[in-house]
């Protein structure tokens, strides 16, 4: 196993013993973000790991002909690239290989004439140089759009972990540059809004996702917005742009049971949810009440629908008492509540009791 993977492998397992430790299971929406986020390892690595954390074999019993992720070996073009100009991007692209070369060994020159004592400035002059003749590469270059059309980063995803915030972008074909600006209040109002903060980010050869990172992040909402940077006929041109929210805060938690009321003699009477939280008011999400015979459901999909929870607002010493209906709730089912929008899961997190105060005998 290389080390990347490893290392991936690792911070898998350190994420697993977290979210185990706020609850009992791990659903097929965290599995799908372990997914994205560790590119090097497959869906059954993922599975496999749970299994082996939590004894239980459910997790990789429906998985079948599962691969190692790998990247492609060579960037493919999009369909629309004109093919008579094929040779011209070809030759593009070994020139910039060639020129990222170049600067690499010009950073071994630079150390070594630092211990050597020589003339630091001339290496910084054949720095400029070279940069400059990069930059005059960029401005020729014949691009398969126009101004109005150009092409946006592929996907963004961001998430804050340890005090640092993260952000990753698909590089699209024929871009080589971004320019990345945010915002605590609100999304850039475009490149030029002086009131975001701005970075601008080359590409190197044929990397495939491009980084950003902020170390010591602040608590608040980071608000980005990713554009595309292009030099058509001498022009400095930007596409729309792509946004993405990354929120900074710990997730509000929501606390729920299940109370049971039967008669003198056994017969199921009436149940009801209570649903409360710590927080001073939160505006609740939407939720459902998921109702499955035999065991447990470990996602929304395995079972049916006892209950929709619409939005609310709940303080802190206040709860919200809703009744089940007797007429879908039978013997020897398991009960459990999940998020209508998986998306909520990043904002709030389901605190569920033990299983067997979630059983209807």
């Amino acid at each position: 196993m290389n080390e990347e993977k490893q290392s991936q492998l690792a911070e898998l397992i350190d994420e697993l013993e977290i979210i185990l430790s706020v609850k009992n299971d791990i659903s097929t929406e965290e599995i799908d973000n372990f997914t994205k986020k560790f590119n090097l390892l497959s869906e059954y690595d993922i599975r496999n790991k749970i299994c082996e954390i939590t004894k239980d074999d459910s997790y990789i019993n429906n998985i079948d002909n599962t691969q190692e992720f790998k990247l492609p070996d060579e960037p493919e073009y999009n369909e629309y690239v004109n093919n008579d100009r094929l040779d011209e991007l070809n030759e593009y692209k070994n020139l910039k290989d060639n020129s990222c070369e170049h600067i690499k060994d010009d950073d071994k020159v630079l150390h070594n004439d630092y211990k050597w004592n020589v003339n630091e400035d001339f290496v910084s002059e054949d720095k400029k140089e070279l940069n400059k003749t990069i930059e005059e590469v960029n401005s020729n270059k014949i691009y398969s759009f126009d101004e109005q059309n150009i092409p946006e980063v592929s996907f963004i995803r961001g998430e804050t972990k340890y005090g640092q915030l993260s952000l990753e972008w698909g590089w699209p074909e024929e871009i080589d540059e971004v320019l990345i600006c945010y915002r605590m209040d609100r999304f850039p109002t475009g490149p030029k809004d002086l009131s975001a903060t701005q970075y601008e980010i080359k590409r190197c050869a044929h990397e495939k996702i491009g980084s950003y990172s902020i170390s010591k992040v602040s608590e608040g909402d980071f608000y980005f917005c990713v554009y595309t940077k292009v030099n058509l006929n001498g022009k400095v041109c930007y596409s729309q742009g792509q946004k993405r929210l990354v929120v900074n805060k710990e997730p509000s938690e929501i606390f729920y049971e299940i109370k049971i009321k039967r008669s003198i003699f056994g017969k199921l009477k009436s149940s009801e949810i209570i649903v409360w939280t710590k927080e001073k008011e939160m505006n609740l999400p939407q939720l459902i009440l998921v109702g499955k015979v035999g065991n447990m459901p470990l996602q929304k999909s395995d079972g049916e629908i006892i209950l929709n929870i619409d939005y609310e607002v709940i303080k802190k010493d206040e709860c919200i008492n809703m009744e089940l209906p007797n007429d879908i709730v039978r013997g020897n089912m398991y009960v459990k509540l999940f998020f209508l929008d998986d998306a909520n899961s990043k904002l709030f997190r389901i605190v569920s009791p033990g299983k067997e105060r979630l059983y209807f005998k």
